[in-house]
């Protein structure tokens, strides 16, 4: 849904891109940063300090977007680097929703349905990208759904700053749109394999 906000975003991260390069970094080194914040935010989720964990949580989301941005512009693209990009976005996801799981198994209120609602999401978010990874290893183009990466961490940052119990709502969202996405995903899939065998 956002992908068609990406040239913006793009050309205003790409001053930094080209500072970066001069300074002398690698994009795999832009990659690792961002899963360490994540983990970061995941820590502090989990110690109750939220708004900070947002706070990091942006941070992290900035350098993700920034490595392949840095990658394009030294020339440095690898298949290595977007394995490794890839890998790191599935364990960014963890490391958040795991720090939730934690701060849920603490609350007296939540800690049934906040660990499952934890669980849930981030089964609905690997499931979208296993998806993807299958059908790009297939060779089939899959780029369709409503809840992709970029609107599941943007829906994680408004349940940050929202709450405990907004956040709960905001997870259980994530699965059902989720699910959702992997429908259509395998739809398109199974339209791709049809024009393949025919």
């Amino acid at each position: 849904m956002l992908e068609s906000l990406k040239p913006f975003y793009n050309n205003t991260l790409r001053p930094v891109a080209r500072l970066f390069l001069k300074i002398g970094l690698h994009p795999n080194h832009i990659t690792l940063l961002g899963l360490l914040l994540f983990v970061a935010a995941g820590v502090l989720t989990a110690r109750k300090s939220w708004y900070w964990a947002l706070a990091t949580v942006i941070l992290g989301a900035f350098m993700d977007g920034l490595d392949g941005l840095l990658a394009r512009e030294s020339g440095k693209k690898s298949d290595f680097g977007a394995i490794l990009d890839s890998s790191c976005d599935r364990l960014t996801e963890m490391a958040l929703l795991g720090g939730l799981s934690i701060y849920y198994l603490q609350a007296e209120h939540y800690r049934f349905f906040g660990p499952m609602l934890c669980y849930a999401a981030l089964c609905g978010s690997v499931m979208v990208s296993y998806v993807k990874a299958r059908c790009d290893a297939a060779g089939i183009f899959c780029s369709r759904g409503v809840l992709q990466r970029p609107e599941r961490i943007i829906l994680l940052c408004i349940g940050l700053l929202a709450g405990p119990l907004i956040m709960l709502w905001i997870l259980g969202a994530i699965f059902i749109l989720g699910a959702v996405t992997v429908v259509e995903r395998l739809l398109q899939a199974a339209a791709g394999c049809e024009k393949f065998d025919t």
